[in-house]
């Protein structure tokens, strides 16, 4: 089962592989912003310190909105088009 750990509220959360990033981190009540959920608004933009190589790649529309909003580090995702794999991830976001 894989870690997440939400740097920024120092919580560490264990959930499903399967399990949307969004959904992992309302259950573990984390301060992750989200807008629009479908990877169009950029509100959700982290940087994946640990675990990045266990992710599905992006897709077309998160790379477009990566870098429509200026994200364009290898490190950075969209929250919102993430489902979580057997990894263990460690994220941190501005805000």
């Amino acid at each position: 089962m894989p870690r997440i750990r939400f740097l920024n509220d120092e919580i560490e959360f264990d959930c499903a592989p399967g399990t949307s990033l969004p959904r992992a981190a309302v259950d573990a009540m984390a301060g992750l912003p989200f807008g629009c959920r479908a990877g169009t608004c950029g509100t959700c933009v982290i940087r994946v310190v640990e675990g990045a190589a266990g992710l599905p790649p992006a897709g077309f529309v998160e790379l477009d909105t990566l870098a429509v909003t200026g994200h364009l580090e290898e490190d950075e995702r969209l929250a919102c088009q993430i489902i979580l794999g057997d990894t263990d991830l460690a994220l941190r976001w501005d805000g």
